[in-house]
This record gives C-alpha cells, structure tokens and sequence, in this order.
C-alpha cells in the first residue's frame, strides 16, 4: 500500500522526475515496478492534487487534517475495497505518520514499513521552541500558494500530528526500513523561510532533521536504516531503493 505525502496523489507513484526537475510518468517508476511482482494499491486522500497540477475529486473534508483522521478514511476506503491484509505500508514525508498510526491502530493488518524522509515528531524536540516556530512559520508559507489555487488542499496540523505520533500506539515487532536522505540544499531551505530566520538556520534545522531520522529509526526493534543521496523523492536512483525495499519486505512476509 503506497502512501504518499502532504496533497500528492496516487500518480506521484507512477512518476519519476526528469532533469529539469518535473513529475513525468514512466515505467521505471515506483507503482509500475512493484506492479511486477506484487499487488499494489495507491490513492488520493481528500484534498490531494496530480502530477498535471489538477486537484483529484475526493471528498474534500475539514482543513488542516492530522494523521488520525488520514488513517481512518484509509481504513474505511481497504474495508469498502474489500483489499485484504496483511499490507507492507510505503510512505514518503507526511504518509510517514499516516504508516506509523495506522500500524500501530490495526497491528494484525500490517506486515512492514517502509518510510522514506517520514516526517518525525523528533524534529520538535531537537529544536527549541523558537527554532520549532519557525519551522511552523515555514511550513506555513509553504501552504500559502496551494491554499491560493485550492481551498480544500491537504495541509497537517504539525504540532497536533506530533502530539497524535506520541500518544498513539507503537508500531507492532515487525520489519521496518527507514531510508533518510543525508545531504541537504541550504539555498532551498532558506527560500522557504521567514524574513526574520536566523541565517544559519537551513544548518541548524538539517542537524535536527538528521538527529530526528535516527531517533525515527531508534524506535523499531527490527529495523534498517538506508541514507541516501537524493533529494528529490522521486528520482531513479532512489525510487530503486524504495522498490528494493518493498521488494524485501514483501518477500519476508511471503515467507512467514
């Protein structure tokens, strides 16, 4: 079960960017490899938008949502699909919470994890509190542009789905492989922030985000731990490794 992250679609999964940086379809992508030897389901949440920029018809729901509510609109939709577990959950960014609530919430259902660049509620911690703020303020100026073109974009109370991450159930003794990008664009990140951020900020934010990766990972007993290179989600070389690793997954849960 591919997961995708904040407003992205299921068409994100059977994409792979090209040089200028562009979502494009292709067959070495995500959906189509797994495709090949296992069966795979992607869908668009509420409030999710294509690769061709046009927003899906979803039934749009109350904004901002948190993963709770994510995860029981999932659990509604395989129960409606009649798509039996259990399922290897794959997620990139915020569908790494959504994986994480919905594993520890129905445990019988779900065999593995692969979170790609999840977003972590150990971000907050290794930050102060202004430093969290403004990563709040960022996040903040992010949604500006997309609430512009669509009222009833997806957009996640950061704060409340931390506080959800802590208080729910832990993911149950299963296998788990956390692939975390270790290089980061400073320039990218400081285009993002507010006027007033400090300017080391981008540097002070990527040592958080890296200590939060670890402490991610540190939480699962049966757990790989895969740095990458590549900072975009959808690139060839790591769309290889998520397909690996669902690949691994897939064939451990075959075997039991």
């Amino acid at each position: 079960m591919l997961v995708s992250g904040a407003i992205a679609a299921a068409d994100t999964w059977s994409a792979v960017s090209d040089p200028s940086g562009a979502l494009v379809p292709s067959g070495p992508a995500v959906y189509p490899q797994v495709a090949a030897f296992a069966q795979v389901c992607a869908y668009d949440r509420p409030g999710s938008a294509r690769i061709d920029d046009t927003f899906t018809p979803s039934t749009p729901i109350p904004q901002p949502t948190t993963p709770r509510n994510a995860v029981a609109d999932l659990h509604a939709l395989l129960t409606a699909a009649d798509v039996p577990g259990p399922y290897v959950l794959a997620r990139w960014s915020m569908g790494g919470p959504i994986a994480r609530v919905y594993a520890g919430t129905h445990s019988s259902d779900v065999s593995g994890l692969v979170l790609v660049d999840g977003t972590s509620e150990y971000l907050q911690a290794e930050l102060t509190p202004t430093e969290f703020g403004t990563f709040l303020q960022m996040s903040a100026k992010d949604e500006q542009a997309v609430v512009a073109q669509w009222s009833d974009v997806e957009r996640f109370d950061l704060a409340a789905a931390f506080a959800e991450l802590r208080a729910a159930p832990p993911v149950p003794d299963i296998p788990v492989i956390v692939l975390s990008a270790d290089e980061f664009d400073a320039n990218a990140i400081r285009a993002r922030l507010p006027a007033d951020a400090p300017p080391d900020y981008p540097e002070v934010f990527w040592r958080a985000q890296l200590a939060s990766q670890n402490a991610l990972a540190g939480l699962f007993p049966r757990v790989e731990h895969v740095g990458h290179q590549q900072r975009a989600q959808h690139s060839q070389p790591i769309t290889g490794l998520i397909v690996g690793a669902i690949r691994d997954l897939v064939a451990e849960a075959e075997e039991t």
